[in-house]
């Protein structure tokens, strides 16, 4: 049973860095740094080092709320900080699970402001540590986290209830914790459920992390019973309070679930697992004989086919299985002989290929395998669903990816359930329902993308592709601008620097951040400029992270890379993108326009000098280009600005140039594609003769 630990006095006070203030107070590190310099009562660094101090964090708020700078009504980050000074031994996964349970009690019908220290730590203990298995750890005093118990309970008042208020936090939990913990994204659990029939009944995950997948099912099934096992001790004790603030009653055990099976007699309804991946010791040494295999005993290497059996093997007779899995899992030679007996044993209804970058790992396309355990005298399908979600959306998004999985696999369900369907139906390039007996190959590889027929190219505007290439064509020699010859002879320059200097202009840098510092992007927040869009001319595109200082444009300026690139070059911001944020590695250099003209600045960035520049810095290994060493001709504004002005048709003549490039080979290739699949035909008669001859 967990216990409070003494209270350890001053010692053991929360410290804060300069970013964690900034988020506290909604303002970015910049204002931070501002009151240190401005304010002379401002608390001074207690740890830390000089270039990233830490702040005692009752000092701080207490500095922030003298000063009117901190929002009476409790935000997620301020109780997160009040969080972390009440946690005492506790670590990350613990602290919040702790914090959960004491939300849950503050927001009961019990007036918990009235209890006694010993019955509120009593009634907090019991939500807690309703996990079996691990000891808990020692809990915090519960005279230190009074406080943070009055600031949950209105936190919930403000964000909707208990339930709300909890899964802010843990979100803030998750940008804390991104390298030791992997989470299931709300988006695909919701797919997986749906796979599964909106589930009823006892749903079980055997690795089931913060229960994110128990609770989608809780929320979106009907009478649903989650029960789980996890292997972290915190993370368990995480999911049965996260469950329970969503209104659950859960059955989570903390253990290992193929070494240490907490549920060798469950009988689920569903099974939902995202399994860890690559695991070399998972135990096949001691499970060699374990019951679990029916379908084959796994290689060593082949972990992830131990969980797909682990799963089968806990769901009842017609039960669903959903797991996600890594692409290598279907074609692996080790894994072949598994493979093979859950094909022909029926117990494998669809394997659907995800784009990549939509759940981590982000750099590779997760598989999801529908499954249902074989029932004696249950019709099961001759064919199995292969969906290539990746080829059937052109920028893989969430919503698009669920619908195109959706549209493909519920029909097929559907009509296999009820004794239907049309045998080898399919949409080219996108799903197929192939025969079993199509599958047991010699080896059994079960890709999507290896049984889809190409899908027809579209050629139906190539017409149209054809009258826009000439018009970019014919427009091309009209946007040079006219120039005659001239005698170059010597002319005065003047370098970045110098101009800094005399005040003419201003070099802006984009400010740096620590890794950790920053927030998570969310969908609003503001799009920057990065080096790409400098060189293609195109919208931004990098979204910012929440909470960080940025540079944004005028006007005006005039945009630089400052690593190494293909060819030099320079873009001048319009006044339709004033106030967009700049990224990394990119230089604002602002003119004033009194003296110098910024498409002028913008030719010289693009010409050659800036070209041999940077081909010596990628050859030295250097990394970043030194702006203020650019040399400039020294002349009068009235002949900078006819440069800059031939200079703004020449960068209208290459983005059309690029445009028609681009154009260009989009026809070669659908031509092409058109040929080789039969869409098209050449007019002209061709040689005699085929290749049977």
């Amino acid at each position: 049973m967990a216990r409070s630990v003494p209270d350890t006095g001053d010692g053991d006070a929360a410290t804060v860095s300069a970013a964690e203030i900034a988020r506290l107070a909604g303002v970015g590190r910049a204002a931070v740094s501002n009151w240190r310099r401005r304010y002379g009562d401002f608390p001074e660094p207690v740890g830390g080092t000089d270039t990233s101090p830490s702040f005692d964090l009752r000092e701080v708020r207490r500095w922030l709320e003298q000063q009117g700078k901190l929002d009476q009504a409790p935000s997620v980050e301020s109780v997160w900080q009040l969080m972390d000074a009440a946690r005492g031994r506790l670590d990350t996964a613990d602290a919040v699970a702790f914090t959960g349970a004491a939300l849950l009690v503050a927001t009961s019908e019990r007036d918990t402001a009235g209890m006694a220290d010993a019955e509120l730590d009593d009634c907090i203990r019991a939500v807690f540590t309703a996990v079996p298995g691990i000891g808990a750890p020692e809990l915090p005093p519960v005279h230190t986290f009074r406080e943070t118990l009055d600031a949950l309970a209105e936190l919930a008042r403000s964000q909707g209830g208990p339930q709300e208020a909890f899964e802010r936090l843990y979100e803030r939990f998750l940008t804390s914790v991104t390298r030791q913990f992997t989470a299931t994204p709300e988006e695909l659990a919701e797919l997986m459920v749906d796979l599964a029939g909106r589930p009823e009944g006892t749903v079980f995950d055997p690795a089931c992390g913060a229960a994110t997948l128990l609770r989608t099912a809780f929320l979106r099934g009907r009478g649903v019973r989650p029960v789980g096992q996890e292997l972290a001790a915190g993370l368990a004790r995480l999911a049965g309070v996260r469950l329970a603030l969503a209104g659950a009653e859960p059955d989570i055990r903390a253990d290992d679930s193929l070494r240490e099976d907490a549920f060798p007699d469950l009988s689920a309804d569903t099974v939902l697992v995202n399994p860890p991946f690559n695991q070399r010791d998972w135990g096949v040494e001691e499970l060699e004989f374990d019951a679990r295999w029916e379908y084959g005993l796994p290689a060593k290497g082949d972990s992830e086919l131990a969980w797909v059996q682990h799963a089968l093997a806990r769901a009842r007779p017609g039960g669903a299985v959903v797991v996600v899995l890594p692409p290598g899992v279907a074609s692996r030679r080790s894994g072949r002989r598994i493979r093979t007996e859950l094909l022909r044993r029926r117990a494998l209804r669809a394997v659907v290929s995800l784009p990549a970058g939509l759940a981590p790992p982000m750099g590779i396309p997760l598989m999801l395998w529908v499954l249902r355990r074989p029932a004696e005298g249950e019709a099961a399908p001759s064919e199995v669903l292969l969906v290539d979600a990746a080829a059937a959306v052109v920028e893989p998004a969430w919503p698009k990816v669920r619908d195109a999985v959706l549209a493909a696999y519920e029909p097929f369900a559907a009509d296999r359930q009820a004794g239907g369907g049309e045998a080898g139906s399919e949409e080219a390039g996108y799903w197929r329902a192939v025969p079993v007996v199509d599958l047991l190959g010699e080896d059994v590889d079960l890709t999507p993308a290896r049984h889809l027929a190409p899908a027809a190219p579209d050629v139906s505007g190539l017409g149209a592709a054809r009258e826009a290439l000439a018009g970019l064509a014919g427009r091309l020699s009209g946007l040079l601008p006219d120039v005659a010859e001239a005698s170059p002879g010597s002319r005065a320059t003047v370098t970045v620097h110098d101009l800094v200097r005399r005040g003419q202009v201003e070099l802006l840098w984009t400010p740096s951040h620590r890794r950790g510092e920053e927030g998570v992007p969310g969908p609003e927040s503001r799009l920057a400029f990065t080096v790409k869009e400098v060189l293609s001319g195109g919208p931004p595109s990098q979204r910012m992270p929440e909470g960080v200082d940025t540079l944004r444009v005028r006007a005006g300026d005039v945009l630089v890379p400052r690593a190494p690139v293909p060819r030099p070059a320079a873009r001048v911001v319009d006044d339709t993108e004033a106030g967009t944020p700049v990224a990394g590695n990119v230089v604002v250099v602002r003119p004033d326009p009194d003296a110098v003209d910024s498409w002028f600045l913008a030719a010289v960035f693009s010409g050659s000098e800036v070209a041999q520049r940077s081909s010596s810095l990628s050859l030295n290994r250097s990394s970043l280009v030194d702006v203020r060493r650019v040399g400039l001709p020294r002349l009068p504004l009235l002949d900078q600005q006819r440069i800059g002005a031939a200079f703004r048709r020449l960068e209208e003549f290459r983005a059309t140039l690029d445009g028609l490039y681009r154009a260009g080979d989009d026809a070669r290739r659908t031509i092409v594609d058109g040929l080789i699949h039969g869409a098209l035909r050449p007019v002209a008669d061709g040689p005699e003769g085929t290749f049977d001859e």
